[in-house]
């Protein structure tokens, strides 16, 4: 069994009025904060990956959260949707037994919905998903079972700030 942790970025700031890009967007105090309090639950799983998108506020959520683990950041987290995210996570290697994917919504609270199984709470998912709050989904099957669309998991629990 595999268990999979999926996170919306911590709190960003807003794009200054000067310029910049989404995508250049960095965390607020708060977020930073907020991003430690997840590290604090998710040092205790033992991750063992991390995906994280390419965007500014999700690396430093990540590195926030002080976890020691691996990171491969990857654009096709910032800009690709469900599929693509449902697909890089099957292609992770079956002896990564705790996956945390890191990224933005609409993607990750869709992806969460998608692969809960048919609690209470898996309907809900979708509708309040604010900034680091952490999924965690027991993945049944190897990792390589997500990239079809009515593969699921069992939704083990949601951690809002």
């Amino acid at each position: 069994m595999h268990t999979l942790f999926l996170l919306r970025h911590a709190q960003p700031a807003n794009i200054a009025a000067g310029g910049g890009t989404d995508a250049d967007r960095p965390l607020t105090a708060l977020g930073r904060r907020q991003a430690e309090l997840v590290g604090e639950r998710l040092r205790l799983r033992g991750v063992g990956l991390a995906l994280c998108s390419s965007a500014l506020r999700t690396r430093q959520t990540f590195e926030s959260t002080g976890l020691d683990c691996p990171a491969e950041v990857m654009d096709i987290l910032y800009h690709g949707g469900v599929q693509s995210m449902r697909q890089r996570i099957s292609e992770v290697e079956e002896q990564i037994a705790t996956l945390l994917v890191v990224g933005h919504a609409p993607t990750i609270p869709a992806l969460a919905g998608q692969l809960s199984d048919d609690s209470d709470d898996a309907g809900q998912i979708g509708s309040w998903y604010p900034p680091a709050t952490l999924t965690e989904i027991a993945v049944g099957g190897p990792w390589a079972d997500l990239a079809e669309d009515d593969s699921t998991g069992v939704l083990r629990g949601i951690q809002r700030p």
